[in-house]
């Protein structure tokens, strides 16, 4: 063969080449930019210490790559012992809240208790009273949830929650209780720390890099944070700031807000 030849033959196999990498690199960007799991982007982190829990979520709202807003990200937050943070498709999220706030409410102020009586004429009357519990404990929370997700299998809500809290007993025992959820459901509790969203896989590094037991609340305030932003440096689609809520039996939940890249 020629010369000339030889370089027309490398010349369009360099082109097949550069067309199938376009292809490929298109169908992914494709792929991602159409999973509602990731479309949203950020994620949240929690960490257990000593007697008390902490919750951390990221500020950005995007679609995809593109970032539409930079807003605290939403959390529920039933009482001072409990809180579930959210990560997934923004109006998955949205409608999930909405519907726990109509359970929680529901639950709360559910059941009664019948006490029978005898007038003096010998009839029976029956008297009821009602009893309002004012709390939900976390692991009640997180049995409803994973009760409400699996209901919605056939047509899901894109949502991973994080169930973060304490249990306080009536000696005054208290116990962390963290949990993270799937699409439908599926439990993954643990005594350490928990996380989801897109940046998840970087937080499980530097969360069992950092995380040590018996924190106090201030090292377990610094220790989380530190995990969580350096999380986010390593994910595009999360981050412009942090949003960090401690939960401790003395002062229930305190907001710490942190900075971060706005990249």
């Amino acid at each position: 063969l020629t010369k000339e030849r030889m370089m027309m033959i490398y010349f369009f196999r360099f082109l097949d080449y550069l067309l199938v990498f376009i292809l490929l690199a298109t169908t992914a960007k494709a792929q991602q930019q159409q999973d509602p799991m990731t479309l949203s982007g950020g994620g949240c982190l929690a960490m257990v210490g000593d007697r008390c829990v902490a919750i951390a979520t990221d500020k950005r709202f995007g679609s995809g790559p593109q970032m539409v807003n930079i807003s605290p990200r939403r959390v529920l937050i039933p009482n001072a012992n409990l809180i579930v943070g959210f990560a997934g498709f923004d109006s998955d999220v949205q409608s999930l809240s909405d519907e726990l706030e109509v359970q929680i409410k529901s639950k709360l102020t559910r059941g009664s208790l019948t006490h029978t009586t005898t007038a003096n004429n010998g009839n029976i009357l029956q008297q009821k009273r009602k009893e309002t519990r004012t709390t939900m404990m976390p692991n009640t929370m997180s049995r409803l949830i994973s009760h409400i997700l699996y209901n919605r299998r056939g047509s899901p809500y894109y949502v991973e929650p994080l169930i973060a809290g304490l249990i306080i007993n009536d000696n005054d025992v208290v116990e962390t209780f963290l949990c993270s959820q799937d699409v439908i459901g599926a439990e993954s509790r643990s005594n350490q720390f928990v996380c989801v969203g897109v940046a998840s896989k970087s937080m499980y590094g530097t969360a069992e890099a950092l995380w040590k037991p018996n924190l106090s609340p201030e090292e377990l305030v610094r220790v989380c944070g530190k995990a969580f932003l350096s999380a986010l440096e390593r994910d595009c689609l999360s981050g412009y700031g942090v949003v960090l809520y401690l939960i401790t039996p003395q002062d229930g939940i305190q907001q710490i807000e942190l900075a971060c890249r706005n990249d």
